[in-house]
């Protein structure tokens, strides 16, 4: 049906899409490495990631692949298949691994409380911003957000409503395997998707199907 299919026509050029893709990639793996930083509590995704990571004594950015495959395995058993394109391939790959090339570069310690806190909320907007910048061009979303999309299809929530409700269920099961949970889990989670709505209302749906409920932009008088 074509309600379920990403609406690409009119839209920007090809090389412009793959460049906020990318970009929004790189966004949102930054966002991963400064949360793991502030020593507050991971991401939701990635108190998951660390507990992986640990416990099968890999990296981060490789547990952060292994969790994006499982979740694409449950993506296409609700069937999201139409969300799943080259581009959920190559966005778990290179999410994870600028994750781990952002922290083998060795990014500062944020030190003083003001400057955990800065990391944080710096963090938490990558997250945010990265997440929306590749879900808009119509590449295909990344495999945790494509499952987002196709709940909020199936569920009276928004985008924003069901990242909430995912990663509370992500963040849950990594602390029950030991992941680091804090308060700056709780921000993350409870702040992250109500950020990628206004996003999405500044920037714009992109190519989403009309029926995956995004926030649209107010109307200009």
């Amino acid at each position: 049906m074509s309600d379920t299919k990403p609406q690409q026509e009119g839209g920007p050029p090809w090389a412009a899409r793959a460049f906020a893709f990318i970009l929004g990639c790189a966004v949102l793996a930054f966002g991963i490495a400064l949360t793991v930083k502030t020593g507050f509590g991971a991401a939701s995704w990635d108190v998951l990631h660390v507990a992986v990571a640990e416990r099968l004594g890999i990296t981060i950015g490789q547990a952060n692949i292994a969790v994006a495959c499982g979740v694409l395995v449950v993506t296409l058993l609700l069937g999201g298949a139409w969300s799943v394109r080259w581009g959920t391939i190559a966005n778990t790959i290179v999410i994870g691994t600028c994750v781990d090339l952002y922290l083998w570069l060795g990014i500062p310690d944020p030190g003083p409380l003001w400057a955990k806190v800065l990391y944080l909320a710096a963090g938490v907007f990558c997250l945010a911003l990265g997440s929306v910048l590749y879900t808009r061009v119509g590449f295909g979303t990344g495999t945790r957000d494509g499952l987002c999309l196709v709940l909020s299809q199936r569920l009276p929530l928004t985008v924003g409503r069901v990242r909430l409700l995912v990663e509370f269920i992500a963040a849950l099961t990594g602390w029950a395997l030991g992941g680091p949970v804090g308060v700056g889990t709780a921000v993350i989670v409870l702040t992250t998707g109500p950020i990628a709505d206004l996003l999405f209302r500044v920037l714009g749906r992109g190519m989403p199907p009309a029926t995956v409920r995004i926030p649209e932009p107010a109307a200009r008088r």
